[in-house]
């Protein structure tokens, strides 16, 4: 099998991105040379571009060298949108309610897994928006970039959910997205108002404070490790019908682990390439001989697991 790696939460568009500088991402590509074990696929597990706090055309300007050495790298390149890049599976969307349109076909259709293919840069990519499932070895991995998961949804996108949940009706996987897609756009469409993203930037701050009151000290659900998700990942896998999976791999928290738990699926979480504290610039290597969590610049595996 051809090895796969993954690569998460680069935001580019920020100055904390770490592969807007060309030197690192040199680097990056020199270390998949050397420790990705002949990789056929690159897989981008979201929030990739950071359309939330970041003008569109300096995310795409600052991401182009990155995607310039992805092309000469010849490989497949799959792309699984997140929150912060969600503007992009809206745009798919919106491209094929118009083509309905214009066949006059203009009834709701609610798709729960969305795949199609992007030219971003002159790359082109498959794009996958929730959740990208991959069969490799006899065993079924789940790619999906993690904001999802109950509990690391937005303040705002909680509150519905429990007032949907009074109702007396559980909130589904296309409520939630209908939920999502309010939100997130909102906070896209900001995007070229810097007053608003500072404004935007306080209250979240705020919240994440309140909310770590509220939990107790440190104990915030978003910043747990992997080990604190691993319910919260399992339910996901049943709600969107994922069927089995052995392997679940996740971004979001920046935060990169394994976990696993009653011979349940084998949780990873591939961590970010920015600079917001803790452990930076991390990986994930998939091949014949198990997972790799990496970090760049050492020459040893941060955790490294057997397959599942």
């Amino acid at each position: 099998m051809e090895s796969a790696v993954v690569i998460s939460d680069t935001h580019f568009g920020l100055e904390a991105s770490t592969l807007a500088n060309p030197r690192k991402v040199d680097y990056l590509m020199w270390e998949l040379w050397k420790h990705g074990r002949g990789c056929g696929e690159i897989i981008l597990l979201g929030d990739i571009f950071d359309l939330w706090r970041a003008r569109p055309e300096d995310a795409l300007r600052d991401a182009r060298y990155f995607f310039d050495h992805l092309e000469d790298m010849g490989v497949k390149i799959s792309y699984v949108v997140g929150n912060h890049d969600h503007h992009m599976a809206i745009i798919h969307q919106e491209r094929e309610f118009m083509e309905r349109v214009a066949r006059g076909d203009i009834y709701s259709v609610y798709i729960p897994n969305l795949c199609w293919p992007q030219v971003i840069n002159g790359l082109k990519i498959e794009m996958y928006y929730p959740t990208y499932l991959s069969e490799r070895l006899d065993r079924r991995f789940l790619f999906a970039h993690g904001h999802h998961l109950e509990g690391m949804q937005a303040v705002s996108l909680q509150v519905v959910e429990r007032i949907r949940r009074i109702s007396g009706e559980e909130p589904s996987p296309a409520d939630l997205e209908r939920m999502m897609a309010y939100a997130y756009e909102s906070i896209y469409r900001s995007s070229y108002i810097g007053e608003v993203v500072d404004l935007e930037e306080k209250l979240w701050k705020v919240s994440s404070a309140m909310s770590m009151i509220k939990a107790g000290a440190l104990r915030i659900f978003k910043y747990a490790p992997v080990e604190g998700h691993y319910e919260a990942i399992r339910k996901f896998i049943k709600a969107y019908g994922a069927g089995r999976v052995d392997c679940f791999i996740y971004g979001d928290t920046h935060k990169a682990g394994i976990y696993r738990k009653d011979g349940g699926p084998l949780a990873v979480n591939v961590g970010s390439f920015t600079r917001d504290g803790g452990v930076q610039d991390t990986y994930m290597v998939l091949s014949d001989d198990g997972i790799e969590l990496r970090k760049l610049g050492c020459d040893e595996p941060l955790f490294s697991r057997d397959l599942p």
